[in-house]
């Protein structure tokens, strides 16, 4: 039995340095703003027992200095990287005008419609399940910081939450923000299932009640 609740801070990585495109395998670098942004989300979280990156440099640069930061683990899961979209990938989207329909067709049915040598919608949601189990394994009754992608977090939120994460709806109209901040918990007691505490917070608070 687990002594304390585990709780999975899932934290997406902030704005790129780079034009709009579809980022996956493509390593681009954080902007200075979307650094910021990930310190200031961070700022006033509680006590974090390991962080847990993706090895994209747009994740690991604000990772390892965080982890350093508070003198924890840094653990790299290579399972956590944004799905890879293929011959697409990195290029902007205003050099893909004719490109444009394969596009679409991926944006409304993405797993029917999977982008030139790029990963399977269903190759990429196995791969993250596989991860997210073996984390809620390892890392019970800790806190964790998660820095990954988008992508990866909706993943982990249809399964928790048992969303159709093959339909385009479920990417559409679910919006992870830029160094947005997402938390699961798992009680203490045997056989808790996870619970989402609250989805995509923004690192800044822009429209007080």
């Amino acid at each position: 039995m687990q002594a304390t609740p585990t709780t999975f801070n899932l934290l997406r990585h902030g704005q790129v340095d780079g034009p709009a495109a579809l980022y996956g395998k493509t390593d681009i670098p954080l902007s200075d703003q979307g650094l910021h942004a990930m310190q200031a989300q961070m700022q006033k979280t509680s006590k974090v027992d390991v962080v847990i990156s993706s090895p994209r440099l747009r994740c690991l640069h604000f990772a390892k200095a965080f982890a350093e930061f508070l003198s924890v683990p840094l653990v790299i899961e290579d399972d956590l990287q944004e799905c890879d979209f293929g011959l697409y990938d990195g290029i902007p989207f205003d050099d893909l005008s004719e490109q444009w329909f394969d596009l679409n067709a991926f944006w409304q049915e993405p797993m029917h419609n999977t982008l030139p040598n790029a990963e399977s919608l269903k190759n990429f949601h196995q791969r993250v399940m596989h991860c997210w189990q073996r984390l809620t394994t390892k890392h019970q009754g800790q806190n964790c910081l998660v820095v990954s992608h988008g992508g990866v977090i909706r993943q982990i939120l249809a399964d928790v939450l048992s969303a159709n994460w093959q339909q385009g709806d479920w990417y559409a109209k679910l919006q992870i923000g830029y160094a947005s901040l997402t938390r699961i918990s798992i009680a203490e007691y045997e056989q808790a299932v996870p619970v989402v505490n609250f989805i995509a917070k923004p690192p800044f608070n822009e429209n007080p009640l």
